[in-house]
C-alpha cells in the first residue's frame, strides 16, 4: 500500500484585523513515492506503487437504441477490456434495458474465465426500454461482496439514452439516480464512472456528468462509435493504474465558516455543502492513481480575532485511507492578521488560478441554465464572461468552442446538446501552473 502526501496552501497569507474574510484553502493529495510512470506485467510502478487489483463493474445499455452499430462497438470495446484484466482482477458485465441481469457474474479472470466472459458478451442482443436505477442496482449488488480497501472498486456505466421507466417513458425524476450513485460511493466506496455515446441529442449529457461526479468518477464522451473503444480503454487505464483506494479527508479545528468544496484536479467536481459538526467535518474522496495528484478548494469565511494576534490556527487537514486508518497524514494550516496593505495584497498564484478554474465550472453550469431557459440575452452575456475566464486561463479549445456558440447565436441558431457537452468536458479539465 503506498503511502499519502498531503500538501496545503492558502490562496491569502493575511487577513484583515477586522471584519468578516474570505480564504481559499489549497488541499493536495497524491501518493507517497508517485512519480514514475508505467506498470510493468505484475501493476508495479516506477517507485515501488503496486496497482490494487480491480473489482470492476461494466453496466451496458442494451436497449432497442442501441441496435446495430452502437452495440456492436460496444461489445468489441468490452471485450477488450476483458483481454487485459489480469488473473488477480474480478469483473461483471451487466446490461440495463426492461430490467437489468448480470450477463458476466462477479469472477476471478483466472483461465477460462476470460472466454466465457468474453462469449456471453458476444452474445448480447439489443431489447426494451432504458432502466438505468435496476441497471445500477444489479451492478452495485455483484460488486458488493468484492468490494474493500486492498482493491479498487469501480463501475464503468455506458449509455446512449435517457433513462426510462420499465414502460419506456422518459424518467424526469433524475434525483433517485444521483442519490443512488453518491449513497454507494460515500458508503461502500464504490466509484461510478459514465460515458455518453453517439450525439448528445439523444442523452442528458448533464445528467451523466453529474451521475459521475457523485460517484466520484469520470464522464467520457463517444460521440461515434468509431470512439468507443479508445474511450473505454482510456477510463480503464485511468482506474487500472489506482495504487491508493477509500481515502478520506477531514477538516477539523475550523476556525470559521466551511462555504464551498471543490475538487479542481484531475477535474473539476462540486461537492454537496459540508455538514459541519464540532467544527471538523469529513469528506470521502475516493481513490488515488499512479503519478496523478487530487486537489481540492475549501472556501472559509473567517471572523476577525476577539484579541489582537499575528497568526491563528485556520484549521487542521487530516487524510487517511480504509486500507490502514492508522497511518495518516496531518498538516496545520495558519493564517495570518495585518492592516498593512502590501501584506494584504499578497495572493498565491496557484491557488488563485485554481479557484479560477472553479469559477469557468460555475460559468458552464450557468450557461447550461440560460440554454434551457431560451434566454437569449442571458445566453449572450454567460458566454462573453465565461470566454473571457477561459482566455484568462490560456484554454483555446474551450475558447473556440464558446466562440462558435457565440457565432451560432448570432446567426439566429440555437445552441445544441452536443456544443453544451463538448463544451462541459472541455470546462471540467483543469490546465494547471507549472
Amino acid at each position: 500500500m503506498a503511502d499519502l502526501a498531503l500538501r496545503t496552501a492558502i490562496d491569502k497569507e493575511f487577513r484583515p484585523t477586522r471584519g468578516d474574510f474570505l480564504q481559499t484553502i489549497l488541499i493536495e493529495l497524491s501518493p507517497g513515492g508517485a512519480g514514475a510512470r508505467g506498470a510493468n506485467a505484475s501493476g508495479i510502478f516506477g517507485g515501488g506503487l503496486r496497482a490494487l487489483p480491480l473489482n470492476l463493474g461494466i453496466l451496458l445499455d442494451n436497449s432497442g437504441s442501441m441496435d446495430g452499430a452502437k452495440l456492436e462497438n460496444a461489445k468489441r470495446a468490452c471485450a477488450l477490456i476483458l483481454e487485459r484484466l489480469k488473473p488477480d482482477d474480478r469483473a461483471t458485465v451487466c446490461v440495463f434495458s426492461s430490467g437489468a441481469r448480470a450477463i458476466v457474474p462477479s469472477t476471478q479472470f483466472m483461465e477460462g474465465a476470460r472466454e466465457r466472459a468474453i462469449r456471453a458478451v458476444s452474445d448480447l442482443r439489443v431489447e426494451g426500454a432504458t432502466e438505468l436505477l435496476t441497471g445500477l442496482n444489479t451492478v452495485f449488488a455483484e460488486v458488493a461482496p468484492h468490494r474493500g480497501p486492498a482493491v479498487t472498486t469501480f463501475v464503468i456505466v455506458l449509455s446512449d439514452g435517457q433513462p426510462t421507466d420499465s414502460q419506456g417513458f422518459i424518467d424526469r425524476n433524475l434525483d433517485k439516480f444521483l442519490d443512488r450513485a453518491r449513497d454507494e460511493f460515500e458508503k461502500n466506496g464504490v466509484s461510478v464512472s459514465t460515458i455518453g455515446l453517439g450525439s448528445a441529442e439523444d442523452y442528458d449529457a448533464a445528467f451523466l456528468r453529474d451521475l459521475a461526479d457523485k460517484g466520484s468518477g469520470t464522464f467520457l464522451m463517444a460521440t461515434t462509435p468509431d470512439e468507443l473503444a479508445a474511450t473505454f480503454a482510456q477510463e480503464f487505464e485511468r482506474i487500472s493504474s489506482t495504487v491508493i483506494s477509500e481515502v478520506t479527508l477531514e477538516i477539523s479545528r475550523l476556525n470559521g465558516k466551511a462555504r464551498r468544496f471543490w475538487r479542481v484536479v484531475p477535474d473539476k467536481k462540486v461537492f454537496d455543502p459540508p455538514s459541519v459538526i464540532n467544527n471538523a467535518f469529513k469528506i470521502a474522496v475516493g481513490s488515488l492513481q499512479n503519478d496523478q495528484p487530487q486537489a481540492y478548494l475549501l472556501d472559509v469565511v473567517t471572523s476577525a480575532p476577539e484579541s489582537p494576534k499575528s497568526r491563528d490556527l485556520l484549521c487542521q487537514i487530516a487524510a487517511w485511507t480504509s486500507a490502514n486508518p492508522s497511518v495518516h497524514v496531518e498538516a496545520h494550516v495558519l493564517t495570518g492578521f495585518s492592516d498593512n496593505d502590501v501584506e494584504l495584497s499578497q495572493r498565491n498564484g496557484e491557488v488563485m488560478r485554481l479557484i479560477e478554474e472553479a469559477n469557468d465550472f460555475k460559468l458552464q453550469v450557468d450557461l447550461e441554465a440560460a440554454v434551457r431557459s431560451g434566454d437569449k440575452r442571458k445566453m449572450t452575456q454567460v458566454l462573453e464572461r465565461k470566454k473571457k475566464m477561459t482566455q484568462r486561463l490560456g484554454k483555446v479549445n474551450a475558447t473556440k468552442i464558446l466562440e462558435n456558440m457565440e457565432d451560432t447565436l448570432d446567426t439566429g441558431g440555437q445552441i445544441t446538446a452536443d456544443d453544451l457537452a463538448v463544451s462541459s468536458a472541455e470546462t471540467k479539465k483543469t490546465k494547471r501552473l507549472g
